[in-house]
């Protein structure tokens, strides 16, 4: 049972007339202290009204770190607030240190982006359909491969079912895609995280430890969440029905990968920005070439699809090694996102301007509120005049969708519960048992008191039967959910299922 927390337990009232006093904005930038003051009242305003449950914020500019804040909890179930050492979740956040990485082999000559796949990671095996000499690290970078793939992305970021030595083994199951396209997807950083394995000492992980992170001095970004003690990791929260109670936070190291698989402090997160402004340069001293991070940033690929041009208040122009590229009200910007179950990190910063934003929050709505605070910071940076009037109407907007937002949530809640004690449509006898495929490993279907349950690499979760006579039938967990169904070679029911189909894959059953 889950300890509720009431971050909010009386009518909260708080509104644009609980903003830090302003005073009127010129064109030159507000101080540094005057900055601070005023996000911090957004932030502390809106995680005690329960907006969300934690939150974390960075702020660097010119080469400093103004603010360095955590809010709120970062496990509310143990009672455990949100500190300056609190690990959060990058999820796909890690797509920027994993396309430096890429970046910093390119710019020393050992791998430049227009180097083929084929090159690059010598004797695999692709799909009859892909033309291997023809698609590049810089289209992988970019998502811009063109391949569609269900099947390592589910066991690198769900399930850990197929071990990452093999994944390599899986590419000749990834078909190309009906058209080219800007699509993103995790599977073009799985792929840079397999060259990395093959072209450089100890893998990925190591190779990030050693050329990334250690010379950059964030000692506290890793991959192996295996190594943090789980009091420091700020954990995914759901809705109660006042305040918010823990959900599970599923990642293992076998899920924690070259596209979405590190943890950071606030600390790291910061160096990290500051870092990406001042090319190459933190604490005095420069630890990357300069020419390696103005690679990173620079656009490989340009959108194609309309939904990718636009995320909240930022403008997106295209892809570069890691990062996405766009505008801020015009100006350049630079931006990485990531989310999990219910949590979201945010990283960007405008170049010109020479400021950057840190924003991590674990649940409600946080999610919007990240893009909130980081606008809010960038607007009073610009000496907008209507920055605070713009930022607390968005606060507020959000604190109005709350109760809709926690009814929805919690209705939601209920129904799968209700699933998950639903029998399915046929005896639960002929459910039983294994079912594997070369592509997505082993599938264990267990009894579960009334219904069944799945065991799937590290996914464990019960099955909800959504229509039992219909035979559909769904799996949350490991931070997404799955389509299930099973098949029959004859009558269903009258005999064992021949097979379990997962998102439209069919594990076949062992006897």
């Amino acid at each position: 049972m889950h300890l509720r927390l009431a971050l909010c337990t009386i009518p909260c009232t708080i509104s644009l007339l609980s903003a830090v006093a302003l005073p009127a904005q010129s064109a030159s930038r507000m101080a540094d202290t005057m900055l601070v003051r005023a996000v911090d009242s957004l932030v502390q305003n809106a995680v005690v009204r329960g907006i969300t449950p934690g939150f974390g914020l960075a702020i660097v500019r010119d080469g400093h770190v103004l603010a360095r804040r955590a809010f709120g909890m970062a496990n509310a179930s143990r009672g455990i607030r949100a500190t300056p050492q609190t690990r959060w979740y990058l999820a796909s956040t890690s797509k920027s240190l994993t396309g430096f990485a890429m970046a910093l082999l390119a710019d020393r000559g050992t791998l430049p982006f227009s180097t083929s796949v084929r090159d690059a990671l010598p004797g695999s095996l692709w799909h009859d359909d892909v033309v291997v000499d023809a698609l590049t690290i810089a289209q992988l970078l970019s998502h811009t491969h063109s391949l569609t793939d269900n099947v390592i992305v589910v066991s690198s970021a769900f399930t850990g079912a197929i071990p990452e030595p093999q994944w390599p083994s899986l590419l000749a199951s990834v078909p190309p895609a009906r058209r080219p396209a800007l699509i993103y997807s995790n599977f073009g950083y799985n792929v840079a995280g397999m060259i990395l394995d093959r072209r450089t000492r100890g893998g990925w992980r190591e190779f990030l430890d050693s050329a990334v992170l250690h010379p950059a001095g964030m000692r506290h970004t890793t991959a192996r969440v295996s190594s943090v003690r789980p009091a420091l990791l700020a954990i995914p929260h759901d809705y109660a029905s006042l305040g918010f109670t823990t959900g599970p936070f599923e990642k293992r190291d076998q899920t924690m990968h070259a596209a979405g698989g590190h943890v950071a402090t606030l600390d790291d997160l910061a160096r990290w920005v500051q870092i990406q402004l001042d090319s190459g340069v933190v604490d005095g001293r420069r630890v990357f070439p300069a020419t390696a991070v103005r690679l990173a940033h620079t656009l490989i690929a340009a959108h194609t699809e309309s939904r990718g041009k636009r995320y909240a208040y930022f403008d997106r122009d295209g892809w570069s090694a890691g990062w996405d590229v766009g505008r801020y009200d015009g100006e350049p910007m630079v931006s990485r996102f990531g989310g999990y179950a219910t949590m979201r990190s945010h990283v960007s910063f405008l170049p010109e301007r020479h400021i950057g934003v840190v924003a991590m929050s674990n649940g409600g709505l946080g999610s919007s509120l990240t893009d909130v605070v980081a606008a809010y910071v960038y607007d009073l940076d610009g000496g907008r005049p209507d920055a605070a009037t713009r930022a607390w109407t968005r606060v507020d907007s959000l604190y109005t969708s709350l109760p809709e937002s926690r009814r929805a949530a919690l209705l939601a809640d209920s129904q799968a519960r209700t699933q998950e004690r639903t029998p399915p449509g046929v005896p639960i006898g002929t459910l039983l048992g294994r079912y594997t495929s070369p592509e997505l490993g082993t599938l264990i279907i267990l009894r579960n008191g009334p219904s069944i349950a799945v065991r799937w690499g590290v996914l464990a979760a019960p099955v909800r039967t959504v229509d039992a006579a219909d035979g559909t039938y769904r799996v949350a967990g490991g931070g997404t959910e799955f389509s299930l169904r099973f098949e029959w070679s004859g009558n269903a029911g009258r005999s064992p299922a021949t097979a379990a189909v997962v998102n439209g894959s069919a594990m076949r059953r062992v006897k």
